[in-house]
C-alpha cells in the first residue's frame, strides 16, 4: 500500500523516507496528508495547535526511552472547552546525522482486542471513578488522559499506578522506568505490545504521520538536542459535544471487531 493516504486510514500512520529535504517542505506534505484524510470523512480540517523542536535545541539529550502516550491526552471526562491534538507530524532534519531512537506506535485496537473489557456504560463510569482519584487536580476542570497506562488501567478499574492528587511531586510520563517495566504493565492487564507494536527508525529527511486517537506513540532510545521536529494538528477549543465524539472514536477501539481494517 504506498498511497500515504491509504497508509494513514487504514494503518493508523503514514511514514514518507528520505525525501523532504527541509522542515517547510515536510510540514508542507503533512498538512497536505492530514487535509486529504479529512477530507475521506467530510470533517473540517484541523488547525495547527503544536510545533515543537524535541528536545530542545538549547536542552539535554532525552532520557532512553518514552512512555507510550497520546498528544495533548484523551477527554474521557470534558468539563471545559480545551485544544484536542487529532494528528501528530515528526520530522528529522535532513543532514543532521546519525539518529539512534525509534518511534514506537501501538494502533490501539489490535491492542485491545486481546482481551475483553465492560459494556461502553461501564467503561465510562470507570473512566470518571478513576479522573476523581487520578486525573487533574482540579476536578472542575475534567480529565484528560494523556497515558495509555492509565487508559488501560482506568477502563479494568485496578488503579495502581500514582495519582497526582496525591503525590505532589510526580510527573506524568514517568510512571515507568524502563520498557521493560512498561512491558510488565501492560502483561498484568493480559496485554501483549510485542505482537502489535510497529517501531519506527525515523531516518533525516524522513516523515511520519499517525492517527494521534487510533495509535499511542512512545520511544525507545534517546534524542540529541533539536533532532525530532513535531506538529499536532487539532482542534483549538473544542467544544464539551465534540470532545465526546472524538473520546467515543477512540473508546471505539476497546470493542473493535478482528475485521476493523483502520488498525
Amino acid at each position: 500500500m504506498d498511497d500515504p493516504v491509504q497508509q494513514l486510514t487504514n494503518g493508523g500512520f503514514a511514514w514518507l523516507r528520505g525525501s523532504l529535504a527541509s522542515a517547510e517542505e515536510a510540514f508542507d506534505r503533512a498538512r497536505a496528508l492530514v487535509d486529504a484524510r479529512c477530507a475521506l470523512d467530510g470533517v473540517a480540517v484541523p488547525r495547527l495547535i503544536g510545533d515543537f523542536v524535541l528536545p530542545p535545541a538549547n536542552g539535554e539529550e532525552s532520557r532512553d526511552f518514552q512512555t507510550l502516550h497520546f498528544d495533548f491526552g484523551v477527554p474521557l471526562d470534558p468539563k471545559v472547552e480545551r485544544d484536542i491534538g487529532r494528528y501528530t507530524a515528526l520530522y528529522i532534519q535532513e543532514g543532521f546525522g546519525r539518529v539512534s531512537a525509534r518511534t514506537r506506535l501501538v494502533p490501539l485496537a489490535p491492542l485491545l482486542r486481546q482481551r475483553a473489557w465492560p459494556s461502553k456504560t461501564d467503561l465510562m463510569a470507570r473512566f470518571v471513578a478513576y479522573g476523581k482519584t487520578h486525573g487533574a487536580r482540579n476536578d472542575d476542570h475534567g480529565y484528560v488522559e494523556g497515558s495509555l497506562a492509565r487508559l488501560v488501567e482506568a477502563a479494568a478499574g485496578t488503579p495502581t499506578l500514582p495519582s497526582v492528587k496525591v503525590e505532589s511531586g510526580f510527573l506524568c510520563g514517568m510512571e515507568f522506568d524502563s520498557l521493560d517495566s512498561e512491558r510488565q504493565f501492560f502483561e498484568r492487564h493480559s496485554l501483549c505490545l510485542d505482537g502489535v507494536q510497529v517501531d519506527v527508525p525515523l531516518s533525516p529527511a524522513d516523515l511520519l504521520v499517525f492517527d494521534n486517537l487510533a495509535v499511542a506513540h512512545g520511544r525507545r532510545g534517546t534524542r540529541r538536542p533539536g533532532e525530532l521536529r513535531q506538529w499536532v494538528f487539532g482542534e483549538s477549543s473544542s467544544g464539551l459535544a465534540r470532545q465526546r465524539e472524538l473520546r467515543d472514536y477512540l473508546l471505539a477501539a476497546f470493542h473493535a471487531p478482528a475485521s476493523d481494517a483502520r488498525v
